[in-house]
């Protein structure tokens, strides 16, 4: 069910219980799931005013997590408060660390606004062919776009996947399967400190995600084809820069352990809830439940199985196919963190004897509860009224900041369903677009980027948020569009649409999207 059925249900519960006749709290009937806070029936294990008993309420801008009561994802803790210290200038980079008067805080850094000049920087991993890749540097700065000449470091085949700490950019390299670090002030140089991720060449590594922990870091590196998770100790994030230097330092990172799955299981990037690890398993279409408490002794907890909720679907999980029907599978490709749950993006593909692409599918997992009955699916992607489905091929989402104190929104792209030719490129794209969802897990507005005369179809992939701004990558022709979130509404700033043209940042693919420091 979704989050808004849940919110519903607690505020109108009590009421429904009270109807014909007044009941006093004697009489109070909870359902299960629920206890009797007073007059009211809630439940501690979401309620952050009765956060695992009644009357526990969380307080620094916690919020109740499991009947416990957590910060919010991406958030520590500074002075008993939850504090985001990549973006708060009283806590950038760690806590206490205060930018000036004139300054602020970005990507756990801080940055001088004093004239007028602020702006976004991105790192692009680029694809340019076999064994053939680059880092390319994006400024949007009040005068639009703007692109670095390309860096690669010495020794670097081509990245899979990108993370950042503090000024330090973590190259997930391919050939090698190791993990470069590179100082975001040279993007052209790297420590001689290489972290292996994997044992094997080519390890397709799909993730880098770095958190805080413990007065350092934990750098997490999820490596498909090797089928792997790895963890790192890593320095704290504001002490990055001043190990690594211009590249003849090291960051000192630690191995910890981690967790190998199945062969043939492929595991893409993971949502992360306290010390647990939501992995979807593309090959399976399962999700894991493992926790990494201890790195060196990592403990499946729990499996959902997303075939159910595909067979739910328009067509009970089939897709018409030459006169007959062929099944469909989930293919889940990227979870994340959002509200106190995981989403999950499923593909929902026929991979033989031709790729063919299902209805849309955004899989919820309440952790809260075992099994399959922790699984429920996102509404709103698909029309429940028979109409036209405009979104498919969902392959990434990410949580979009609604406030301090507010539910994240979501973004959901939707790849579509693409036509290729003998060359493998990209001949024509359908329901491709950008799907913005708030807390409630309701669509707010959707986005299709815009194409210029005589330009290859784009193909919405990732999209990065910051701030107000999101940065999609075309996943056709390596493209940046740059949309602007005004109100509840989707506008375009880079595209065709407005006489602009969105740059093309990498000659082949663009693997992994990062907002970085601005130099």
């Amino acid at each position: 069910m979704t989050r808004s059925f849940w919110t519903a249900r607690a505020v109108l519960l009590p009421a429904v219980l009270l109807l014909p006749a007044c009941l006093d709290t004697g009489q109070l009937q909870c359902i299960p799931g629920t206890v009797q806070c007073g007059d009211t029936c809630v439940e501690t294990s979401t309620d952050s005013q009765n956060c695992g008993a009644c009357g526990a309420a969380c307080s620094g801008g916690n919020v109740c997590v499991g009947g416990a009561c957590v910060c919010p994802v991406g958030q520590g803790v500074c002075n008993g408060l939850c504090t985001n210290v990549a973006t708060d200038p009283k806590n950038c980079g760690q806590c206490g660390l205060q930018c000036g008067a004139s300054q602020a805080c970005n990507q756990g850094v801080c940055q001088d606004c004093s004239t007028g000049t602020c702006q976004t920087a991105l790192v692009a991993a680029c694809i340019s062919g076999l064994n053939v890749g680059n880092l390319v540097r994006v400024h949007d700065a009040p005068g639009g776009l703007f692109l670095e000449a390309p860096f690669n470091p010495p020794g670097a085949s081509f990245p899979d996947a990108l993370g950042v700490l503090g000024t330090a950019l973590l190259y997930a390299d391919d050939d090698s399967s190791s993990l470069f670090e590179v100082p975001l002030s040279n993007l052209g140089a790297a420590s001689s400190e290489r972290p292996q991720i994997a044992t094997i060449a080519n390890a397709g590594t799909t993730q880098v995600f770095v958190e805080p922990s413990d007065g350092g870091s934990r750098i997490y590196t999820t490596a498909s084809s090797a089928q792997t998770i790895q963890v790192f100790a890593g320095p704290p994030a504001a002490d990055a820069g001043a190990l690594l230097g211009d590249g003849s330092g090291a960051l000192g990172l630690v191995s910890l352990g981690g967790y190998a799955a199945d062969p043939g299981s492929y595991p893409e990037p993971f949502a992360k809830i306290g010390d647990d690890v939501f992995v979807p398993l593309n090959a399976t279409g399962k999700v894991l439940r493992v926790n990494l408490s201890n790195p060196a002794s990592a403990q499946v907890r729990d499996t959902y199985d997303l075939q159910a909720l595909v067979n739910a679907l328009p067509g009970g999980g089939q897709v018409t196919f030459d006169g007959g029907t062929l099944p469909l599978v989930p293919s889940p490709t990227q979870a994340i963190a959002r509200n106190g749950a995981v989403y999950v993006a499923a593909n929902v593909l026929r991979y033989t004897p031709v790729t063919l692409y299902g209805p849309p599918l955004v899989a919820r997992i309440d952790p809260t509860k075992t099994g399959q009955a922790a699984l429920s699916a996102v509404g709103g992607l698909v029309p429940t009224d028979g109409g036209t489905i405009t979104c498919q091929n969902v392959e990434w989402v990410a949580p979009l900041s609604a406030g301090a104190a507010a539910p994240s929104w979501m973004l959901v792209s939707c790849a579509g369903a693409r036509t290729y030719d003998m060359n493998f490129d990209v001949t024509a794209v359908s329901n491709t677009q950008l799907v913005v969802m708030n807390g409630s897990d309701q669509v707010i507005d959707t986005w299709s980027p815009s194409t210029g005369l005589g330009q290859p179809p784009p193909s919405v992939g990732r999209a990065v948020p910051q701030n107000n701004t999101v940065y999609v990558a075309d996943e056709t022709a390596s493209r940046l569009y740059v949309v602007d979130l005004v109100g509840n509404n989707v506008v375009e700033r880079v595209g065709y649409v407005d006489g602009g043209t969105p740059p093309q940042i990498c000659p082949s693919y663009i693997s992994d999207l990062k907002v970085v420091p601005a130099p």
